[in-house]
């Protein structure tokens, strides 16, 4: 079976993951920002809502929003060459900077968007770099606390928290600490993350339940929130693998 065509649509919520070639650690502060600078950039340029980001020094994760007359792939392809190109440059370095293609996931904004954030926030934590997520500095979590919004967006869902920021903060902190104790899946190979009508409901859209050749597994996230995967996924990918700390 060829690959599957990029899965997206106008305002679909994605969760993207970006690893470097042979899963080298090659980012340092000074990349993490430009890496951050040309998010921006595509952002403004698209018409793209970017509600969180984690920059890991082997891997990046991205949650935004795909914009009215912009596409996933014009978007990640934006991302992904001209960061590379800008890296290469100020490193004298040549060659492939990511491994193989980005990984993105469609997200139910109803049930899984909160969680997703926290899975996002928690990727430090998890690779024991720090021991709370706001300590870490290549995140959004910290802008999202302060509801600082020059760099990111606030979804609705994220507003509909409390009252007053205070109320939202201490609500995602719960949030944050609940998705700390479950067991963290991996998104890397998920076509879809939601409640299990929402994950039913993108396979009919897209027509995936009708081709026969590709077998897909569904795994319980818990809290009602289903992961929808091509059953071949590799299993070494279903743990998230600690990034080295700087």
């Amino acid at each position: 079976m060829g690959r599957l065509q990029r899965l997206t649509f106008d305002g679909a919520l994605h969760h993207v993951t970006m690893r470097c070639n042979n899963k080298e650690f090659l980012f340092e502060p000074k990349s993490m920002a430009l890496f951050l600078e040309v998010t921006s950039e595509t952002c403004l340029a698209f018409g793209v809502l970017l509600y969180n980001y984690c920059i890991m020094t082997n891997h990046v994760h991205l949650l935004f929003e795909v914009g009215p007359g912009g596409s996933l792939p014009q978007v990640m392809h934006r991302i992904a060459n001209v960061f590379a190109k800008r890296f290469n440059a100020i490193r004298g370095r040549k060659g492939h900077l990511w491994e193989q293609r980005y990984r993105s996931a469609i997200v139910d904004p109803e049930t899984y968007f909160l969680r997703c954030m926290a899975f996002i926030d928690l990727n430090p934590v998890r690779a024991r770099i720090v021991d709370e997520a706001g300590k870490y500095q290549w995140s959004a979590h910290r802008d999202v606390l302060a509801e600082d919004d020059s760099r990111i967006a606030l979804h609705r869902v994220y507003l509909k928290l409390g009252e007053d920021r205070q109320a939202r903060t201490q609500a995602y902190l719960e949030i944050i600490r609940e998705e700390a104790a479950r067991e963290p899946h991996s998104l890397a190979n998920v076509l879809f993350v939601g409640s299990a009508e929402f994950v039913s409901r993108m396979q009919q859209d897209f027509s995936i339940v009708s081709r026969k050749r590709m077998r897909l597994r569904r795994i319980d996230l818990g809290g009602g929130v289903y992961a929808i995967e091509p059953a071949g996924a590799r299993t070494a990918d279903q743990k998230m693998k600690p990034a080295r700390p700087r």
